[in-house]
């Protein structure tokens, strides 16, 4: 049987992939098995195309895996900072001596859960702020803060502002957006 690569000659082998007669010139060895030059280049294409799918799974494991974390992080640390938070916000109702006992037993729980959810709003909304802010200064350059001026700057600008940013708008609504955003990605919905 003549080579399908070249006709003059025999074809010792067969290519493993689309049984096309070939001689060893023409062919790929590979693990044992000869390869014609389109199905070689075909199965390096399929095992390219799957290290890639299982790069991207692994990169949305690791971010289900960091959301799920961020979310168990947040509650712990709200039931942390909610054992002094609340308790400081209800003394400001309860040592109060000119407020009613019946706006009292009314206000104390307000005021116990409002803490509970500046607490969670701030642990939610700051790194988001943070990482924002982060991202408008990546780049610059540190000439800015050669003088005394610029690190006045430095601390109200990096500090200050992301800090009170970020409580605002935890506050008002994207501590919400940011949770719901969290649980999205731990339980795997919008990855692919």
């Amino acid at each position: 049987m003549p080579c399908s690569g070249h006709q003059s000659g025999t074809a010792p082998a067969a290519c493993s992939g689309c049984g096309a007669p070939g001689c060893s010139g023409c062919f790929e060895l590979v693990e044992g098995a000869f390869y014609c030059t389109d199905c070689l280049l075909l199965r390096l294409q399929g095992a390219e195309s799957e290290a890639y799918e299982m790069e991207e799974e692994a990169a949305a494991q690791d971010l289900q895996g960091e959301a799920r974390r961020r979310i168990r992080r947040n509650w712990i640390l709200t039931g942390l900072f909610s054992l002094v938070g609340v308790p400081a916000m209800t003394s400001l109702f309860t040592d109060d001596k000119t407020i009613p006992l019946a706006v009292k037993v009314l206000a104390v729980p307000v005021a116990g859960i409002a803490a509970v959810y500046l607490i969670w709003a701030s642990l939610w909304g700051i790194p988001a702020a943070w990482r924002w802010w982060k991202g408008l200064f990546e780049g610059t350059s540190a000439v800015i803060f050669a003088s005394g001026f610029g690190w006045i700057l430095l601390a109200v600008g990096f500090f200050v502002i992301p800090l009170e940013f970020g409580y605002m708008y935890g506050v008002f609504g994207g501590a919400i957006y940011e949770y719901r955003k969290a649980r999205r990605i731990a339980s795997g919905i919008g990855l692919t």
